[in-house]
């Protein structure tokens, strides 16, 4: 998520909502927030909601999350620990850091993620067992200035699981789920890497970026491209608007749409 009023956030606070939605019956809502507790720190919190029409059941899931961040100028560290998933399939908890150099010229940030996760076993003959794994993953994300008005994006994430998911009982069942992006098997990867340009056009902003994945459950692929738009449409509340093409190397192509609304608040 993008702001075009982002000098806002040192004295005040940004809190908006968003909504998302897929040609494969994939659907989220979301609420966040910024807020200004320092010069130089800022705490977050977000929520979501997302709900995903499977080949056999409907499937809804949570992700809640708080996190602050520090900047020391020029370096500094983000820490931060979420909720994610379905008590009654698949969830995880979640915690991560992320050491920052921010200046002129950009930012680049490397990033550390650990997820714990419970998966309860879905067949009949294991009904009421749960599998318990974990993953350790690290990243970089970075942003580099071209110009006055353009940028580069790059982010990219690998991951290493505590065990090899694709022979664990009964894993597969979270392929059968959804073929959406929200769904439980694009949540579990292996690795993922994005890369993108950013227009600025006034407080205008226009990014295109291209994005692959690979799923830990079935060694598939996807790849996906997008463009965004924000702007915005008074003093204090900007729109986001992003259209995305995801190409499955398992299940196909899908379409997302999402919106997401900023209102700026303080001095």
């Amino acid at each position: 998520m993008l702001s075009a009023n982002g000098a806002a956030m040192a004295d005040g606070y940004v809190i908006g909502i968003g909504a998302e939605g897929d040609s494969s019956d994939g659907r989220a809502i979301s609420a966040f927030g910024d807020f200004g507790v320092g010069e130089n720190t800022w705490f977050s919190l977000m929520a979501n909601s997302a709900r995903t029409e499977g080949f056999i059941r409907t499937n809804d899931t949570l992700y809640a999350d708080a996190g602050i961040d520090h900047w020391f100028e020029p370096f500094g560290i983000r820490v931060g620990a979420s909720y994610w998933g379905n008590p009654d399939i698949l969830d995880s908890r979640d915690v991560r850091a992320a050491f920052y150099l921010r200046g002129e010229p950009g930012s680049i940030s490397l990033d550390y993620e650990n997820r714990k996760f419970e998966f309860d076993l879905q067949s009949d003959a294991l009904r009421g067992r749960t599998a318990k794994f974990s993953a350790d993953g690290w990243g970089v994300n970075a942003r580099l200035a071209l110009g006055e008005r353009v940028s580069f994006l790059l982010a990219g994430m690998t991951y290493d699981y505590s065990r090899n998911l694709r022979v664990q009982p009964d894993i597969d069942a979270l392929a059968f789920l959804s073929r959406s992006r929200l769904s439980m098997i694009n949540s579990l990867i292996d690795d993922r890497l994005r890369i993108g340009l950013e227009f600025e056009f006034g407080l205008k902003t226009l990014d295109v970026a291209a994005s692959r994945w690979q799923t830990a459950i079935d060694g598939g692929t996807v790849d996906s491209y997008s463009v965004g738009y924000l702007t915005p449409v008074s003093d204090r509340i900007d729109a986001e608007f992003r259209i995305a093409f995801d190409d499955s190397e398992t299940f196909g192509n899908t379409t997302a749409f999402s919106i997401h609304l900023y209102y700026f608040g303080g001095s």
